[in-house]
């Protein structure tokens, strides 16, 4: 019962953080929009609002890692994808094709593939004894993540969307891990630790969450889609805890069942990059008001 409430809030929580990528991202593309800086405190509004929900995914790890192990949230994470995709078209009027609508369906069969694997292994989770390898794993993120980053300004949008979006779901995955092994370090799950390295790893987590905050914000200034770079966001938010545990965590191995739903995850975000991406063009005022596109 314990990992179903896990699940639960997994799902509320992922479009929650989904739909706040898409309220950001038109905040940013409506103060760009001459007609609507006579809005500008509206705009500023939509704007922080994502931003306040953004930073709300924290707090839905947090309550999750007290019922299971932080692979269980981490697994229902692309099913807030659907809401940011229909957010992304009618809202944002982003140009999707169906190729592309196919693999979102695909990733979020995937991500259910992966969380009823995840029903064997609910209990598992890292320990302060294996916190060394894991800062080993962020620090190479990081430093990987601001490299690639850089190296890739001049090459086309295509290619960045995916990366910012991996680049920041690892971060975020990491956040989750992180705060699991502060939060499940005791005889029990406690929301927050005591005094001690338990604590510190989750004032820690709160920096490399920071970073996927920062790389998202990064993307929509690169002119990246919402949508596509959520896409691969989403795989590597999934993907990631489950190599780690792979990795760090003994008796924890890929099932048939986990497998595939990695390979579906691959296979969603090929359909997804392999469609056309046209321009977006930008949302201006009708004659009513109501935002729609140029």
């Amino acid at each position: 019962m314990d990992i179903v409430f896990a699940i639960i809030i997994g799902i509320t929580g992922s479009s929650v953080v989904h739909l706040s990528k898409g309220l950001m991202k038109l905040g940013i593309q409506r103060s760009k929009v001459p007609e609507l800086h006579h809005r500008a405190g509206k705009t500023r509004t939509i704007y922080l609002t994502g931003v306040v929900l953004n930073f709300s995914a924290p707090v839905w790890i947090m309550v999750a890692n007290l019922f299971a192990s932080p692979v269980v949230y981490s697994s229902m994470y692309a099913s807030g994808l659907l809401a940011l995709l229909v957010f992304s078209r009618y809202v944002l009027h982003e140009h999707l094709h169906p190729r592309q609508i196919v693999g979102a369906f695909v990733t979020v069969s995937g991500t259910a593939a992966l969380g009823l694997a995840e029903f064997h292994y609910g209990s598992l989770s890292l320990t302060l004894a294996q916190i060394n390898p894991l800062l080993a794993i962020v620090a190479a993120w990081i430093i990987g993540g601001f490299l690639i980053a850089v190296l890739t300004r001049t090459i086309r949008v295509t290619v960045q969307e995916l990366f910012f979006g991996l680049a920041a779901g690892g971060f975020a995955a990491l956040d989750a891990l992180l705060k699991g092994v502060a939060q499940r370090s005791g005889v029990s799950a406690r929301f927050i630790p005591g005094p001690g390295p338990a604590l510190i790893v989750l004032a820690g987590s709160f920096l490399v969450a920071g970073l996927a905050f920062a790389f998202i914000q990064w993307s929509y200034l690169r002119h990246c889609r919402a949508s596509i770079m959520g896409i691969a966001y989403d795989m590597s938010f999934v993907a990631l805890p489950i190599l780690t545990y792979s990795i760090l965590i003994p008796g924890y191995r890929l099932s048939l069942l986990s497998g595939g739903g990695l390979i579906l995850l691959g296979i969603g975000v090929v359909l997804i990059a392999s469609g056309p991406l046209p321009a977006v063009a930008p949302v201006v005022p009708d004659s009513a008001g109501r935002s729609v596109q140029a």
